[in-house]
């Protein structure tokens, strides 16, 4: 069992984001040296309680104090850019992670942004497929050309959608892509490649109805986050494995994560005290969005939003020993392998977060591992 973070960059009333940032990658840093095998960050755009709208200056940042730890999106939105960037920019973050990049991805899900990037909202699924073809095709292939229904690469490619990547074809003399300046271009090249062959590891948000049957076809991860409930959690991972079985693959041959809101301290009550009040903060944001999913996949209702309610179905809090539980049950009815810890919450003490995944190194990791 592999252990990671998760910041979702909420902000509480009175944080400043410079603050946020510094404790952030103090925590990571820390992490890093204490055993923690991942740390994913969320994305968000134009909203006053979140720290983060550049993944890209974020990730960057903590390849240059980080030496094991593997980073990355949780999730990336990929409809909201251009894709040939979205190649570029995290080939080069591969590059100065020395292979180390996690690549989450989602189709989106807040209208607003769309909205103001100039995206259709309605188009986010079919965009976001389109998008993660051209960017693994472009990691994967030298020169190539992709006539998509959103995106053509170069610009002037007709549209193919039954056939939209065309690698080149071998000609002599064959010119490397700095050999073409000046020449009539059919075919372009995304430089550099990732370190990761074929490609840096690809997580999809579940968050959209089609993400599990899509990752399956794919043979990549699904990312279960912390707005599901255990009972929903554990039907995406029964569904995911079926539909990996009728692709012909097995589940032992993914990564099997999960995202939840875990606090360990010397005792339940303890834990409990230190952190109510922002995880009921937090889960109030989510539950006013839209966001928090009940057993059935639905939106729950105000009366199953109690702090026991949300400790039962969402959020791991306890004494060493009863988290360990916790994350086993997971591991028993989910198959996860991967458990991904948000110890930050909006409000919640610095000092505090360090001393939670210094009990969850000391007391957890270990017999997680065994």
């Amino acid at each position: 069992m592999r252990t990671g973070l998760f910041y979702g960059w909420e902000l509480a009333q009175g944080e400043r984001a410079v603050d946020v940032y510094d404790e952030v990658l103090e925590q990571v840093e820390l992490a890093d040296d204490i055993g923690f095998d991942s740390a994913l960050f969320g994305e968000n755009h134009f909203a006053k309680s979140s720290a983060c709208a550049s993944l890209v200056c974020t990730l960057g940042a903590l390849a240059g104090s980080t030496k094991a730890i593997r980073v990355g999106t949780g999730c990336k939105a990929l409809p909201l850019d251009n894709p040939a960037r979205i190649a570029e920019d995290y080939a080069v973050l591969d590059l100065q992670l020395n292979g180390r990049l996690i690549f989450g991805v989602s189709p989106g899900e807040q209208e607003g942004q769309f909205q103001t990037f100039g995206v259709p909202f309605a188009e986010r699924w079919e965009r976001f497929v389109e998008t993660l073809d051209f960017v693994t095709k472009a990691w994967t292939n030298d020169a190539f050309c992709y006539g998509g229904r959103y995106f053509r690469f170069p610009k002037d490619i007709a549209t193919d959608l039954a056939h939209p990547f065309r690698s080149e074809p071998y000609a002599k003399p064959f010119l490397l892509p700095w050999e073409r300046g000046g020449k009539e271009v059919k075919y372009l090249s995304i430089v550099p490649k990732p370190v990761q062959i074929p490609h840096p590891l690809v997580w999809v948000g579940t968050n959209a109805p089609e993400a599990v049957q899509f990752a399956a076809s794919k043979g990549y991860a699904i990312l279960p986050g912390p707005q599901l409930s255990r009972s929903a959690v554990v039907q995406q991972y029964k569904d995911f494995t079926t539909a990996l079985n009728e692709a012909g693959r097995e589940l032992s041959e993914v990564e099997r994560p999960l995202i939840r809101d875990v606090y360990v301290a010397n005792d339940r009550e303890q834990a409990i005290r230190e952190v109510r009040k922002q995880l009921e903060n937090l889960y109030d944001i989510y539950f006013r969005d839209g966001r928090l999913s009940g057993g059935n996949g639905n939106e729950v209702a105000p009366s199953d939003c109690g702090f026991e309610a949300l400790v039962k179905e969402h959020a791991i809090i306890g004494d060493p020993d009863q988290v360990f539980d916790r994350i086993k049950l997971y591991q028993q009815e989910a198959g996860i392998n991967h458990i991904i810890c948000r110890m930050k919450f909006p409000g919640l003490d610095h000092s505090k977060v360090l001393r939670s995944m210094r009990l969850f190194a000391s007391e957890i990791i270990t017999r997680l591992r065994s």
